[in-house]
């Protein structure tokens, strides 16, 4: 590995770019280039893109498997490029990239740093690299006060449960757990609503009126229990639970009883995977924006003829911008023409209420209203307000589904899957499309779950300090022999018994023995009431 800085000809391109970048006035954080062989690239893509990572058997392991698969041909060595962002985000180029492809690389990663640090889901962290190696510092210490045997054990156990992490979730940290110190943005739907409830003071007041007001004996006594019981919850534990917590990870790693050494494990296992939950929702319009802003900044390195070989990027970014059914679906080909389309709606005015309540199709079809608004700030506002999911749902239609070819499907792949011809609307030879409307509803429903269980936390007090779970059932059953080393792993972290409801099977896990019990079935909705109205969501 090495800095851009060795290379001459690399640093100018970089100069460059970054000067056409804030010519178009992107908002960038400080990025610094590195250079890296093909084995560097497999080195850093198992250290989760950080430059470095905590000494670890199975890593290496699996960068012997991968230089194998490599050099036998089974597998590509070719990488582009690879960004962590932040501030300073951190990029490293591949050195057997040519000048050109290294100026579109470079590009590229100015619209990735900008994404992350205008999106809604705020991923720019200040110096997370440089934390990051500061906790592979730690880990190494760890290491040697736990010894091996305990290290590797409560290592694996949390690699294993790296999926249980939702730090975005509708039901994350901190919209389900209360703690002494509650920021005023963490309130729960309970305390929402009873502020709508709240009169107004009237102008005047006395001891006759606070008499007579509506209130009854048994309310108080409600009111005085349910706040006694808060008060309890709060001391004993240093927090509440107010609602299903999807993002177990999180919540281990702020209350699991841990020593220093597990303390430190979790806080790295957590802090390398947290952004790959950030990826998985803006997946499309992360790539799209950096595929929109290289594509500008590369005309104009072409302009300047700063490089050369237009003909062979445009082969590159065809390339990178094939497309592919709406299941397999390519984020740098839907995410750039969406981009595209978005902008030309904002330029000739076609989100504005006048043109959607438009009934003459005619009329529709040859609108060109602008308001006088740049497109850009439009989208700009867009990256810092929305992800993948409301920005497929507002502006995905089916005309867009079939424009960019996402109900199309190789005959071949058609019969693989078993495709019924009374859903193909039309073939040629090559190719058949199907009916491109419910495509959407499909592609939409990934983000309900990112084709991961929905697994909550709904009691952390079960059974005598034990740590309840509930798998949300959306018609696709939980591997039931994994089941057990999950629970095995969430025990070994927990320090108490784990139980999971799953339908109705309650399954438990404590002093190394599994058991598995009948009982009857709760429902979602069933188990976030009893929760809001501080009950116990589920009872044997």
């Amino acid at each position: 590995m090495r800095t851009i800085q060795t290379d001459p000809e690399l640093q100018e391109l970089e100069q460059q770019v970054l000067h056409h970048a804030k010519a178009m006035d992107r908002t960038l954080p400080e990025m610094r280039f590195f250079i890296l062989d093909g084995w560097e690239f497999i080195s850093l893509l198992e250290k989760y893109v950080y430059p470095t990572s905590p000494i670890n058997i199975w890593e290496g392991k699996r960068v012997v498997t991968k230089k194998h698969r490599v050099e036998t041909g089974r597998e590509s060595s070719l990488y582009y490029e690879v960004v962590q962002t932040g501030n300073p985000s951190y990029a490293y180029l591949n050195s057997t990239n040519s000048p050109m492809m290294q100026a579109s690389v470079m590009a590229h990663v100015c619209g990735h740093c900008e994404f992350s640090e205008l999106n809604v889901l705020q991923d720019s962290n200040s110096d997370r690299t440089e934390y990051v190696m500061y906790l592979v510092k730690k880990s190494n210490i760890a290491r040697q006060q736990m010894g091996d045997r305990l290290f590797l054990d409560y290592w694996n156990a949390c690699e294993s449960l790296v999926p249980l992490l939702s730090p975005h979730s509708q039901f994350n940290l901190a919209r389900s757990i209360s703690t002494d110190s509650l920021q005023p943005h963490q309130e729960s739907d309970k305390d929402i609503s009873s502020k709508k409830t709240t009169s107004f003071f009237q102008p005047f007041s006395g001891t006759m009126s606070a008499l007579l007001q509506n209130s009854s004996k048994e309310s108080a006594w409600k009111n005085e229990i349910q706040q006694k019981m808060n008060r309890e919850t709060m001391s004993r534990q240093g927090y509440k639970l107010r609602a299903p917590c999807q993002d177990i990870m999180g919540f281990l790693r702020s209350y699991a009883p841990t020593g220093q050494g597990e303390k430190t494990i979790l806080d790295y296992m957590t802090t390398v995977h947290a952004t790959h939950d950030f990826v998985v929702r803006t997946q499309i319009m992360n790539e799209g924006w950096a595929m929109y802003w290289e594509k500008k900044i590369m005309l104009e390195l072409f302009k300047d003829k700063a490089v050369k070989g237009i003909i062979d990027y445009a082969k590159v970014f065809s390339g990178v911008c094939y497309p592919r059914p709406y299941y397999m679906r390519n984020p740098y080909h839907l995410g750039f023409h969406m981009w595209n389309h978005i902008e030309t709606l904002y330029r000739e005015g076609k989100v504005a209420l006048e043109f959607i309540e438009e009934t003459d199709q005619n009329t529709k079809e040859k609108w060109n209203k602008s308001n006088g608004t740049d497109p850009i700030k439009s989208m700009e506002h867009l990256v810092r307000t929305v992800t993948d999911y409301d920005f497929l749902r507002r502006f995905l239609t089916p005309e867009l589904v079939d424009q960019f070819h996402l109900n199309r499907i190789s005959k071949q792949e058609a019969q693989r899957v078993g495709l019924s011809p009374d859903n193909i609307i039309k073939e040629d030879p090559y190719w058949v499309w199907i009916d491109p409307i419910p495509v959407k509803e499909e592609m939409l429903k990934f983000f309900t779950h990112f084709y991961r269980p929905r697994v909550y936390i709904i009691d952390t007090d079960f059974q005598d300090g034990g740590l309840l779970l509930y798998h949300r059932d959306d018609g696709r059953r939980l591997r039931k022999d994994w089941i057990k080393p999950t629970l095995k792993n969430l025990n070994l972290i927990w320090k108490s018994p784990v139980s999971l409801v799953s339908k109705n099977w309650l399954y438990s896990f404590s002093a190394n023995l599994f058991k598995e019990t009948v009982v009857t079935e709760v429902s979602f909705e069933h188990v976030q009431e009893r929760i809001r109205n501080s009950e116990k969501p589920f009872r044997i």
